[in-house]
């Protein structure tokens, strides 16, 4: 439970990015930044720009670039060629088998750089539906734009 609930933290750093924010507090990566501690406890600060959750193993970068993601971790970005805000997560044997989105990403992911441990040949960017055959895409290398753009709401191995 609290690792769905970190995976929520995570993910959700669109809510601040997106535009959900004061427009005094858009106006800088540190103010975004605080706000959406504010919003998201128990994080650490790592600059104006970045917090980390779980000694750096979920991450958030407001203004990131594909330079953001760090070898180990599976990143994802709300806008193609690897920009806007990024969530990430540390592969684990538990990320591995699935990585919920929040509501916020669910359907934004545009992006991403897959530059974790899973085995690659059966980890997947997936959509929910009520009806199949779901949406899904591969999820290994680094894609400046994904398959089906803005639809994606979980990471999974096989058909979870």
């Amino acid at each position: 439970m609290r690792f769905r609930r970190m995976a929520a933290i995570v993910i959700g750093a669109g809510v601040i990015a997106g535009g959900a924010l004061p427009a005094q507090a858009a106006s800088s990566s540190s103010a975004r930044i605080d706000a959406y501690m504010a919003a998201f406890p128990g994080g650490t600060k790592i600059g104006t720009n970045e917090i980390s959750w779980q000694g750096g193993d979920v991450r958030v970068v407001m203004a990131a670039t594909a330079k953001s993601c760090p070898a180990g971790y599976y990143c994802v970005y709300e806008h193609q060629y690897w920009r806007g805000a990024m969530g990430a997560w540390r592969a684990s044997a538990k990320n591995c088998k699935k990585f919920d989105f929040t509501a916020y990403w669910r359907d934004k992911v545009s992006s991403f750089w897959a530059r974790g441990g899973c085995e690659t040949a059966t980890y997947f960017l997936k959509n929910k539906k009520k009806w199949q055959p779901d949406q899904f895409e591969p999820f290994e290398g680094k894609k400046a734009w994904v398959r089906f753009n803005d639809s994606y709401d979980y990471a999974a191995r096989g058909y979870l």
